[in-house]
This record gives structure tokens, sequence and C-alpha cells, in this order.
């Protein structure tokens, strides 16, 4: 598999690889994130494994953007199910973990 660029659309086949091996990547850093930066986003180049962590969707692009200019990312909010969402709390279980802050779930 080869970085998805900017520069042509990608077939159903390439989405569906890249986002697969992103998930593979967040899942092995999954626990130490959600300990330590519940509800930040992570935006993850799939094919290097780099990753980067904001408090915006934007902020964790744009420090990834400097390394790699025309690469498509994946990003995804830390301990959600989805980046956004429409009401509720988007959480997994739809609430946050007990214990504080950044307490890790247990699942």
């Amino acid at each position: 598999m080869e970085a998805l660029t900017t520069d042509r659309l990608p077939s159903r086949e390439e989405i569906d690889a890249y986002g697969a091996a992103a998930e593979k990547i967040y899942q092995s850093l999954r626990s130490k994130l959600e300990a330590e930066h519940w509800g930040k986003y992570i935006t993850i180049h799939p094919i290097t494994g780099d990753y980067a962590i904001g408090r915006t969707l934007r902020s964790s692009d744009k420090k990834l953007r400097k390394k790699y200019p025309n690469v498509a990312f994946v990003t995804n909010r830390i301990g959600y199910r989805a980046v956004g969402h429409f009401g509720g709390t988007g959480a997994s279980d739809g609430k946050r973990p007990k214990g504080g802050k950044h307490a890790q779930r247990q699942n």
C-alpha cells in the first residue's frame, strides 16, 4: 500500500485499506492515548505510522501536514467512536471513564 495523495481520487478499496491501517496504529496506542489525551484529536499517517495529537482536528492535522504536505491522513477523536457528533456525548459507551479526567477505559 502506498500513501494516498491529494492529486487524485482514491478507489473505495484504497480508502478502506488506508483506514484499516490507521485503525491498527490507533489500537496499538489506544490505552496510552486514552489515559493521557482523552477527547483530543489524533491524525495518523497510515503508511509511516507517524501521528500528531492536538486539541482540535485542525491543529493535529496541521502538525503532520508540515512533514507530509500532499498526503491524506486519518483523524480520530481519542476515546470516541467518531470525530464529531450531533448531541449526546459521542463516547463509545456514552460516558467518560470513571476515576478522573484521563482514567483508562475498561472494555
